[in-house]
């Protein structure tokens, strides 16, 4: 028996924006992405038929009865063609390629492939805040000259940032964590695909240590509630890449950070999306 997914775009204005996200950063695990318009935000994500996840969004418009939302009912086949019609190789920065594992590419000596497989987590650097995630991490590696480092990735999803720096900086001490288990699933896996697994830890705990780069691709809610956690884990001269969150939304983080004792090395913006890359100067 086939399963059946369910296309679900959530429709609301910017005031109900928080609620919405709320919601989603609890229950869906799975990621979603987020739309702008000019007075509304759509949040599509994708659900299977009977999961705890359908019954619970459910529950939660019983009590919001004014925000809107559409279901579109695809079929299990319907939706493989769909996603990998969708991901095809791509190529971010000077270097980098993203790959499924059902793609063939040969690559030409300059470039570094990171394979793919989603599983049912998040995170193939086709959304524009894993691409400028990407950019900044290759970036960064020209600027520092250095290989022997202490990287965290916080929300590592499927575990590209991770791998990336695995494959970039040789020397690297680096930590992935995520509070989904899938997630820690999806990344080791992944790990294994780019035969990087001894380089990387995957664990949900946050490691009580100082990092010289720390990145949380995780949006607005989730890294203002962790930015206590990242400076825990921040000295003198760390850096900090933060994105997942609406241009809208990044002079609040800015200020946030900068209240902390770091500041703003870069704003990045594509589409309605923002990058930010932090340093801290003062404790």
């Amino acid at each position: 028996m086939e399963n059946k997914i369910y296309q679900i775009i959530v429709k609301v204005p910017y005031a109900k924006k928080e609620k919405v996200e709320d919601f989603l950063y609890e229950y869906i695990h799975k990621g979603w992405e987020t739309v702008k318009e000019k007075f509304r935000v759509y949040f599509v994500f994708y659900l299977e038929e009977g999961s705890p996840e359908l019954a619970l969004l459910e529950e939660f418009l019983e009590k919001n009865l004014d925000i809107n939302i559409e279901y579109k009912l695809l079929k299990e086949e319907k939706w493989e063609e769909i996603w990998k019609a969708h991901f095809k190789p791509l190529k971010i920065g000077k270097s980098l390629v993203i790959i499924p594992p059902w793609e063939k590419y040969e690559p030409s000596p300059s470039e570094t492939i990171i394979t793919i497989e989603v599983g049912q987590a998040f995170g193939t650097g086709h959304h524009p805040t894993t691409k400028m995630m990407l950019e900044n991490i290759e970036i960064f590696k020209e600027r520092i000259k250095n290989s022997d480092l202490k990287i965290l990735d916080i929300g590592c999803g499927t575990g590209i940032l991770s791998i990336a720096c695995a494959k970039l900086f040789k020397n690297s001490a680096i930590f992935g964590i995520d509070i989904d288990d899938l997630a820690i699933e999806a990344s080791k896996e992944n790990a294994i695909l780019n035969k990087v697994e001894g380089k990387i830890v995957f664990q949900k705990e946050t490691p009580q240590e100082k990092f010289h780069l720390i990145f949380a691709n995780i949006g607005y809610r989730e890294i203002k509630n962790l930015a206590k956690t990242i400076k825990s884990c921040s000295q003198i001269g760390s850096h900090v890449f933060l994105s997942g969150f609406l241009t809208i939304d990044a002079t609040d983080i800015v200020n946030i950070y900068q209240n902390m004792g770091y500041s703003l090395i870069k704003h990045q913006k594509e589409s309605e999306w923002s990058f930010l890359w932090l340093k801290l100067i003062t404790d």
